[in-house]
């Protein structure tokens, strides 16, 4: 049970947050997609936010997209999954030396009890050895798959990201990933300590009705391509379950020191989550800031 609910979470979290489209037919409004150019650049690059758990037949309303990811000489995605590397990546969800209820004070512990028993069907027992961190993406991607079946369901074969990968290996594209495995499951489980994940459970668990709104607005908001409501939907979500710029504006930060080379050596297609292109710390804002031209693209 546990090994399924890790596997689980970490599929969530490489393939994670944060992705009828509504086109317009006017000025286009900021979306999920955007042409890169200026700043001595000889030829347009593209930005396109993903949702991970959207799959790939999605791909077939968005000519557009694929129309710019054909044009390109080489993909851009977050992480290529190596699986050499799962077996350490899969060891930093865990905890070391000790168990989850001995970060947790008793009354929590029979809440979360509670909680894991009418959500997955085992108890806390069966948590025991993930970090608090673990536990509350397990219960986010329980909770919104359940709300979202006939949506997630709607759309066939593999994650949006790791399609993107598949199709460039086919084309003779190269591919280039923005952080490792382990990269991206230390920034996740290792920059915050285990009692402020746990910290960050209770405040999750104590704010699980309107965590479980916000994480199915965010989807529908998505099909909706509009970059304003997904960054108004994620600072709500700050506001219960706590700070996690961690995850977005310092992995950000870090891709800004490989992107803009990469759109000065030729045409690139950026895929990465959503979330990552919104607000004054997004890719968008900041590949502005830095003095190329980011438009917004139609989808369609």
């Amino acid at each position: 049970m546990k090994s399924k609910i890790l596997k689980q979470t970490i599929l969530y979290l490489l393939l994670f947050a944060l992705s009828g489209v509504h086109y317009l037919q006017a000025q286009v409004k900021p979306g999920v997609f955007y042409a890169v150019t200026g700043n001595g650049i000889k030829d347009s690059s593209w930005l396109f936010g993903t949702y991970h758990l959207i799959n790939d037949s999605y791909l077939d309303e968005l000519p557009a997209v694929m129309n710019a990811f054909e044009k390109s000489k080489q993909v851009v995605v977050e992480v290529i999954i190596d699986s050499s590397e799962l077996k350490s990546a899969n060891t930093k969800a865990l905890l070391q030396n000790k168990e989850l209820s001995a970060l947790l004070d008793t009354a929590f512990v029979d809440s979360l009890d509670n909680e894991l028993k009418a959500t997955t069907g085992q108890g806390i027992e069966q948590f025991q050895t993930l970090k608090p961190m673990t536990v509350m993406l397990t219960l986010s991607l329980i909770y919104l798959m359940k709300d979202n079946q006939a949506i997630l369901k709607k759309y066939t074969g593999i994650p949006l990201d790791a399609s993107f990968v598949n199709k460039s290996k086919l084309a003779g594209k190269e591919v280039t990933a923005l952080e490792t495995i382990n990269q991206q499951m230390d920034l996740l489980f290792n920059t915050i300590s285990d009692e402020e994940q746990a910290a960050m459970l209770k405040l999750f668990l104590r704010n699980r009705e309107q965590g479980i709104e916000l994480g199915n607005d965010l989807l529908k908001i998505y099909f909706e391509n509009d970059i304003g409501k997904i960054y108004h939907i994620y600072q709500k979500s700050i506001e219960i379950t706590g700070d996690m710029d961690f995850l977005i504006k310092k992995r950000n930060d870090n891709w800004l020191q490989t992107l803009p080379a990469l759109f000065k050596k030729h045409s690139n297609f950026v895929a990465v989550g959503a979330l990552h292109l919104a607000g004054p710390d997004g890719l968008v804002a900041q590949l502005k800031k830095n003095g190329f031209s980011v438009t917004a693209q139609n989808l369609q």
